[in-house]
Formats: structure tokens, sequence, C-alpha cells
């Protein structure tokens, strides 16, 4: 479940501190912001490409000024879920086509405590300002909301699953339909409504078929709002394991594993409630998504699958879900061309991975204050010695000042290429790093081998000898 983010604070500020922008069409619109704390720092606007697999997409960026300040000018063409990236901050807001914001984010601290924080599994929140006197503006509705059931959910996390939450339910139920009734901005009531039926599904209180019935069977499904999708993700989950119902796993078994687009749907059909062309439809891939780590699925069936869909699906959110969860599943996988990168060496020179054409490169990502990764370098040295010949080793060092960098190149003295991030947090992700250390292996032409690679204490010496033996032959 996409629980909402519990410390994120959109609050309102009454006055502008700068002027709005008229000269631009009517998709575009621009963010006037400041950041205290962050001046000079990256900020990066993204959003969801679809609000099932949310993968993330690119909107824009800039650089903070001195004085905090900046703006970002970017092109949305339906009311979107965005995503503000500070190195290690994450925010989120609402964008609108058209409706220009300004906005304040706030309490942006950087030191050597946080730089140890893993970004990706827990990121920091920034807390978020943004100007607004209308009482229908879309963020001020999402941010009264979100005071109101993030208060509810930490103050009754522990009956979540108890009947004793029932009647404080009621009453949660009561409050909400008071506090925003009259409110006429439509995105927002279907948001509050798919919200709280989240709520209803997570806590038991209502049945599963009452739930279906309500909120999804003969529904308009509502791509763009994030609330639906994550009740609909929630709701189908684990929906095939219930031995009760008309089709359960095991029935799309064959299907799926003999690449059958059409009898996989057909099979799903058997489901009353699954008539509907377009439901059926996003529910397999939902199916999909849950069935791919499953064992006795395979995962190539699943991608021709999803590849058929995008072929022959005639709805288009269909085909953008569906190449996505490609692109999530493969764009890793052997063979895959690595991301560029360029950053810089002790000596302050620029190192490009393309320097290292016609290679076998294995990077490693660590930290100074990593335990794990300092052991782990301590067994690549021992690697490097024996086969520097043949693979080049490189290090990138994720500490937030690059002088870390340099101390400890010098002080561990280990002859190999040692680099820093530079702070490019879009970087680590482009390299699926999610924890330190993290190593990749690369071959000669740009491409994966593995990624992730085994670790030194993982044996990955196997794997070179295997990469290196037709070179030996040769």
């Amino acid at each position: 479940m996409r629980l909402p983010t519990l410390f994120v604070s959109l609050l309102l500020f009454a006055a502008a501190t700068w002027p709005t922008t008229t000269a631009f069409a009517q998709n575009q619109l621009v963010i006037n912001g400041t950041a205290k704390g962050a001046e000079g720092k990256t900020i990066i606007l993204k959003s969801y490409a679809d609000n099932l697999t949310l993968t993330e997409n690119f909107l824009g960026k800039t650089t903070i000024d001195s004085l905090g300040n900046f703006q970002i000018t970017c092109k949305v063409y339906t009311t979107t879920l965005a995503i503000i990236h500070i190195e290690y901050y994450t925010g989120e807001l609402y964008l609108e086509p058209g409706h220009n914001l300004t906005i304040e984010i706030k309490k942006l601290v950087f030191n050597n405590n946080y730089d140890k924080i893993n970004y990706n599994l827990n990121p920091l929140t920034c807390y978020i300002k943004i100007a607004s006197t209308d009482p229908n503006d879309l963020n001020h509705l999402v941010q009264k909301l979100n005071i109101n059931y993030n208060r509810f959910f930490r103050d009754n996390i522990y009956l979540m699953k108890n009947e004793r939450i029932l009647p404080k339910i009621d009453t949660f139920l009561i409050a909400i339909a008071d506090t925003f009734a009259g409110t006429t901005n439509k995105f927002f009531n279907d948001y509050l409504r798919y919200r709280l039926a989240s709520l209803r599904l997570l806590t038991n209180y209502s049945d599963n078929q009452k739930l279906m019935l309500d909120y999804l069977y003969q529904q308009p499904i509502l791509y763009d709002n994030v609330e639906y999708m994550s009740f609909l993700s929630d709701y189908f989950e684990n929906y095939f394991d219930d031995l009760t119902r008309p089709v359960i796993k095991s029935d799309l078994s064959e299907p799926i594993n003999n690449h059958n687009l059409a009898q996989a749907l057909d099979v799903l059909g058997k489901d009353s409630m699954l008539r509907n062309e377009k439901l059926r439809e996003i529910v397999l891939l939902k199916t999909l998504d849950v069935l791919y780590a499953t064992p006795g699925f395979s995962k190539q069936s699943i991608l021709s699958l999803l590849t058929q869909m995008v072929n022959t699906t005639k709805f288009d959110p269909h085909k953008l879900i569906a190449r996505n969860m490609i692109w999530q599943y493969t764009h890793f996988n052997k063979g895959v061309t690595a991301p560029y990168f360029a950053l810089k060496n002790a000596e302050d020179t620029t190192v490009k991975l393309s320097d290292f054409k016609g290679k076998i490169v294995y990077i490693n990502f660590y930290a100074s204050w990593c335990t794990s990764c300092l052991d782990e370098l301590e067994m690549m040295k021992k690697l490097h010695d024996k086969y520097h010949s043949q693979i080049t080793f490189i290090s990138i060092d994720v500490d937030r000042e690059p002088m870390k960098m340099y101390y400890f190149a010098r002080d561990k003295k280990y002859d190999w290429t040692f680099l820093h991030f530079n702070n490019d947090y879009e970087l680590l992700e482009n390299f699926g790093v999610y924890a330190y250390p993290s190593f990749v292996l690369i071959d000669e032409n740009g491409k994966f081998i593995q990624c992730p690679a085994l670790k030194p204490s993982e044996n990955i010496e196997s794997v070179f000898n295997e990469v290196l033996a037709p070179s030996k032959q040769n």
C-alpha cells in the first residue's frame, strides 16, 4: 500500500515572492522557489510516468543560486504528482497545467550524520510551503487531508487489523466528510474517495466484494490519480491467492507460461467482476507484476506477454504501463549499455566511463563510514593485484565531501582509480545503487555483465575467470 508521506508538509502561505508568468503555453508552468541551506545544489523535478509502476519521469532541473532561489519551467498535460529531489531530500506537490507555483522548501540540513542515510530506502523528506489563498487549491486540500489522515493513522496504527478500529473509522469518516463538504475540486474529490477506500481495505472495514462493487466494478479507471491506482494495486495484490474466487493463481500458469496473452485475458474473464475489457487488462498487468518474481512463472514468458500488450492493446495507458514494466525488469540486464558518467579523481582530473572502452571494468560504490565497504575494499585489493592487467578497477566514493575521497585514496594507497560521485544521486539511481557497498561489472563495449555484480566476498573471481576465459584461449 502506498501510504501518504507522513512528514511532508504542504503548508500554505499567503504572499508570493515572485510575479506570476503569463507568457507560457497552456501546458507549461513555472515553479519559483527558495531552498535555504541548499545553495549551489541541484534541484530535480520528476513525476510518475504512470501511477501503477511509479516509474519516475524527468520534468526539469536547475541549480539553486547563492541566495537559495531557483526557477523551474516544465510541461504537464494533466494534473500531476511531482517529486522534488535535492540530494537525499525528497518532497511531493501537485502540478496543474498552466498553474504557476511559488514554493518554499524548508529545513534542509546537509551534514556528516545525514550522509550516512540510505537515500533509496529512507530518504529525508523536505518541508514544502506553497503560496495559495484559494480554498479549492489542490495542494491546500491534499495538505489538509494529509494532516487529518496522518494524525488518525498515527493514533490508531496499533489497531489497524483489530475490530476495535471500526467505530474509530466511523467517527473519522464523518469528520472527513464534514471537513471537505462543498469541495468542488474534482481531482481532489476522487483522490479523497480512493484514499478512504484504501483505509477501508487496510482495516477490513468493508468486505472485498463490496469494495469491488463500490470502487472498481463499472467505475472509470482514473489513470492519473495516484490514490485510485494505489487502491487498485493493493486490492489485486493477492487477489488470485483466494481459493474461493472463480479464477485462482494456478489457472493462470498455463496461458502465462505459454506466452498466450489472449488466453490469459480469457481466463481472467471467467471472473464476472473482470469482464470489462479495460479493467481486465490492467488487472492482468498488475498480476504479471506480482507473478514476475513468483516461482513457477517464467520471467521470459511474462516479458513476452508485456511485449504483446504493447503491440496489441487498444488502451494507450496500458501500453505505457507495459513498457515501463519491461524497462523496470530489464534495464540492468546483461548486455544493456551502462549509463554514462564523468567524475573527478583525486587529482581533479575528469574521468569518463568511455575512457575505458575496450576494457572490462569492475566498479565499486563505497562510503568511508561503511565498515563492510572497507572490508570489501581490502579484498578488492587482492583481486586488483591479481587481475589489474586484464580488468580495470574503479571505486566511486559516495561521501558528500570530495575531500574524504582524496584523503581516503591517499591514506589507503590503493593502486587503482578512485572517483567522487559529485553528489549526483541520479548516478547512483542509474546504476541501481541501493546499498553500500555495491558493485557493477561492465564489458569491453560498455555493457553490463552483472548489475549488481557479486562482491569480492561473494566470489566475483569466478565471474572474472569466466569472462576472461575466451581471451585466454586466444
